[in-house]
């Protein structure tokens, strides 16, 4: 088991649970005691902010700041934070405040704010005495030095002497104090879980809004993609034109040989550069996937290297996707192959395309030496967050000496 798996199974109730032993000899105890502290730490605050000062129409302000702190606190006792049942609101102030007013999540939190304000006050009290008792056992020898008289109950300390026989009795009043204020805060964390955390209709809000907001993450993408072609086609590209047009024209005109020649030189290079943009641009918007479709256009991606483009399980041939679906894995198996001719130094890349029960999957797979690794910041990890985007995903395998495998996958509409 990961340890992360071990933090998402942990539990207070459940460390409390486990023998004695364990329980005292783990880190479990002083979590309690540091999650129980802050909690009175907390609590009197909401206590002075509810009883003293009275600030109740600001309570739901006060609240959902203790319930942003609250379901993260939870994690001093090894377990995860708690969700977040709040949408995504945007917009000025009065709007956000009239939204989250209108949240039911608020209103938990205000209940939650008030549990604390009560409950912070009386843990805080039992703990208090606990902890007087163990400080009368435990110092016992130092009270009696000052020549004070101990009375508990029947028993009346009077030396120093008889002072010592107290001392061990401290040690079960501490465990039982580490045991009370796991307790405590076991009950605190349950019922922030179940005040703070998110519904079942929160969490469905919370992926439709995150839906939508892929849906404007593509749709600038694809805005993007078509500002860029347009800039490049309208611009650069219509300069170089006219430039190699004026130096031919120059050339043909000049009857200096040594000119003649140095302005041929000088057009080859302005045709070199447009024909390396208009590659750019058909790259940006290439018209064989528009027309054809993904399997078409990677087909063409084989100029520097082989390159193979397999149908694989339920794909048919010219199947058609979702443009931004097909752009996306366009783009993929383009970096791909660019990788593996610069980085790689493949000969050969294979494509695989399969569409089993609406998941299209396209593995890209080459011969070369590997080592690609999108942490890097490289252009694969700008394709992973693309892929992000479109709720798909896109892993990367690449092992020193080889092969560099990218799996791209993903739910397209039809």
């Amino acid at each position: 088991m990961t340890t992360d798996e071990m933090t998402a199974t942990r539990s207070p109730w459940r460390a409390l649970g486990r023998s004695p032993l364990r329980y005292l000899t783990s880190s479990d105890p002083w979590r309690g005691v540091a999650y129980t502290l802050t909690t009175l730490v907390l609590g009197c605050l909401m206590f002075l902010a509810y009883v003293v000062i009275v600030l109740l129409p600001f309570a739901p302000a006060w609240s959902n700041l203790l319930g942003k702190i609250d379901r993260q606190r939870v994690r001093l006792l090894g377990v995860p934070a708690i969700g977040d049942p709040h949408t995504p609101v945007d917009g000025n102030v009065p709007t956000r405040m009239g939204v989250r007013l209108g949240e039911p999540a608020t209103w938990r939190e205000v209940v939650y704010s008030l549990f604390l304000a009560i409950y912070a006050p009386l843990v805080g009290i039992g703990l208090s005495i606990v902890a007087f008792a163990v400080g009368v056992f435990a110092f016992a020898p130092v009270i009696a030095r000052q020549g004070e008289v101990i009375n508990l109950w029947s028993w009346t300390v009077e030396s120093v002497g008889e002072s010592w026989s107290m001392v061990p009795i401290a040690l079960p009043l501490i465990i039982i104090g580490l045991y009370l204020s796991g307790v405590a805060a076991a009950i605190t964390a349950s019922i922030a879980t179940w005040l703070l955390g998110p519904r079942e209709e929160e969490l469905a809000a919370q992926v439709a809004a995150l839906e939508s907001s892929r849906g404007v993450l593509v749709g600038s993408f694809e805005a993007e993609r078509q500002r860029i072609e347009r800039d490049l086609h309208d611009g650069p590209q219509q300069d170089l034109v006219g430039a190699a047009m004026q130096l031919g024209e120059l050339a043909q005109t000049s009857d200096d040989p040594t000119l003649r020649t140095e302005v041929e030189a000088a057009q080859a290079r302005v045709e070199r550069a447009l024909s390396g943009l208009r590659e750019t641009v058909r790259g940006v918007n290439p018209k064989v996937l528009e027309d054809f479709g993904l399997e078409a256009a990677c087909a063409e991606l084989g100029d520097p290297i082989s390159v193979r483009v397999l149908p694989s399980a339920g794909w048919s041939p010219g199947r058609r996707l979702p443009a931004p679906f097909e752009r996306a894995m366009y783009y993929t198996a383009s970096e791909s192959v660019t990788n593996a001719v610069k980085h790689g130094r493949a000969s050969s890349v294979t494509i695989e395309l399969s569409d089993v029960l609406g998941v299209v999957s396209m593995v890209v797979t080459d011969d070369g030496v590997g080592g690609a690794d999108p942490s890097r910041g490289s252009g694969l990890a700008g394709l992973v967050e693309r892929a992000h985007s479109l709720g798909a995903t896109l892993t990367v395998t690449s092992p020193r000496g080889g092969p560099t495998v990218l799996r791209w996958t993903g739910r397209a509409g039809q």
